[in-house]
């Protein structure tokens, strides 16, 4: 499932790709990914555009087409983006195509069709409406600690709140909770103040060094949870094995001789 780093690779290919270009047309293969828009009202707003800029929040891009119009990709399970030109085919699970003048496309690819493609005509106005969080790279630990100190829940489970914190999901919350050496389920009002400054600085080094891999999971480092964990997996620091707990619905994997279920200070 995409979380931010896999949609900061997505922004990154965007912009390098699909920037400043006429848009033709726009063909929606599957309407079932679109929210909020008919397949007739996303092409009449976007055809004649050019899509200007993009900006990340979380899990979501959002891309600017001019005025007061822009576009939103949530990439769900299974969403990705592919640029190609005309003559070559398209991705077998294409949901939307944008079709640009320069003879190339861009194709919103979606498996399992989680994902979502709509419109907006104020960014901020939808992150406020929909209750989201700061982005997870972009909080700082003055606010870290805001929001720690006044939350209680399982410290997975606090991570994965898109409402507290956005764009982490199962994957790098494990790995977050890995590196700063704390079990899934600790309850979040028992950190000490060094115990949250060493989650947050775990937050940031985990997603920073994601995105900087462009979220590829062979160049990520095997001294990280993400290659080990499942089942028969061991901890790549001490080499036992691992466990795996459910928290919040999702299942947790962990270290428990690395990831102690009492915080240390």
């Amino acid at each position: 499932m995409p979380e931010l780093p896999e949609v900061e690779r997505f922004k990154r290919y965007f912009d390098a790709t699909s920037l400043h270009q006429r848009i033709n047309d726009v063909d929606v293969r599957n309407a079932y990914v679109l929210k909020d828009v008919t397949a007739r009202e996303l092409a009449r707003a976007l055809k004649g555009h050019r899509f200007e800029s993009s900006r990340r929040h979380g899990k979501h891009l959002f891309v600017y087409a001019g005025g007061q119009l822009w576009l939103r990709l949530h990439f769900g399970m299974t969403g990705s983006l592919h640029y190609f030109k005309n003559e070559e085919r398209a991705p077998p699970h294409t949901r939307v195509l944008f079709v640009f003048a320069n003879n190339h496309r861009l194709a919103f690819d979606d498996q399992r069709q989680f994902g979502q493609v709509s419109l907006l005509r104020d960014v901020d106005e939808f992150l406020k409406e929909h209750a989201l969080g700061p982005d997870a790279v972009e909080i700082d630990l003055g606010d870290f600690k805001k929001l720690t100190g006044t939350h209680r829940g399982a410290v997975k489970s606090i991570l994965m709140n898109q409402r507290l914190i956005a764009g982490i999901g199962n994957i790098y919350a494990d790995e977050i909770l890995f590196r700063a050496r704390m079990h899934p389920a600790t309850e979040i009002s028992r950190l000490s103040d060094k115990g949250v400054t060493r989650l947050f600085g775990a937050t940031h080094d985990i997603l920073e060094k994601a995105i900087a891999t462009k979220a590829d999971a062979n160049r990520m480092p095997k001294s990280w949870l993400l290659s080990h964990r499942g089942k028969h997996g061991r901890c790549p620091r001490c080499g036992r094995e691992l466990k795996s707990l459910r928290i919040g619905g999702r299942t947790a994997w962990f270290c428990p001789y690395c990831q102690k279920s009492r915080p240390r200070s």
